[in-house]
């Protein structure tokens, strides 16, 4: 789990420790007989701090935020005692790589903007940039992809470099490490000159393919 999750899951720990102590105490006062709810400034500061790490972690048009801004309120203990059933499913959901899978599709989203911006380069009639923005973002997927098997690069690893270890640690097949050689050879050829329109096309077809194998496949649906 990244270290960002592990602090938000601590704080979601801390908020149910509180929510269980408020919901100990409302159950307390009911049975009690004396019909005392607890006060309502305790219940509405945690229900704000709840709310206030609900947006800021997964946003305001979460599933998990809209469940709880939009909870119809019963009593202090019912009401208590869903809105902890909404943190435990969050922190399940923290716990289950949420973060990941998030940075993982706006990721995808940026590589593939990119890769538009390069073909659109080219069909403007200026094949250096296209070159240098398609090379730059095949680094880029690669290195995305080396961070999630953690297996240790640097940036002065060219992309034939990146194959060797990734086909090296069994992430991708023989047949992929040599394409990837061969998309490197393709991108250095004359490097100050354009690529073939055609040629250029099938090497962005070919990165689309091996961004949507290799990172596309593994998004989630996430809210």
């Amino acid at each position: 789990m990244p270290d960002y999750s592990k602090k938000v899951v601590k704080l979601i720990d801390k908020l149910i420790e509180r929510g269980e102590e408020i919901k100990k105490t409302c159950k307390r006062l009911y049975f009690s007989g004396n019909k005392k709810t607890i006060a309502p400034e305790i219940f509405e500061a945690w229900k704000t701090n709840c709310l206030s790490l609900l947006k800021s972690t997964f946003g305001s048009s979460s599933s998990h935020y809209d469940a709880f801004i939009n909870l119809k309120f019963f009593d202090y203990y019912n009401s208590t005692q869903i809105y902890l059933g909404i943190l435990k499913g969050a922190k399940i959901d923290l716990e289950n790589g949420y973060f990941f899978y998030k940075d993982l599709m706006l990721s995808v989203n940026i590589y593939d903007s990119l890769i538009k911006r390069a073909q659109a380069y080219l069909d403007n009639g200026d094949g250096f940039k296209a070159r240098v923005i398609l090379e730059t973002t095949l680094l880029e997927i690669l290195t995305k992809i080396c961070n999630n098997k953690n297996i240790n690069f640097t940036r002065k690893n060219t992309i034939s470099d990146l194959a060797k270890k990734l086909f090296r640690s069994e992430v991708i097949s023989e047949d992929v490490e040599i394409k990837l050689k061969e998309q490197q050879k393709l991108l250095d050829e004359s490097p100050g000159e354009p690529l073939d329109s055609k040629i250029f096309k099938e090497v962005v077809n070919w990165v689309k393919t091996f961004m949507n194998d290799y990172l596309g496949s593994q998004i989630m649906i996430i809210n």
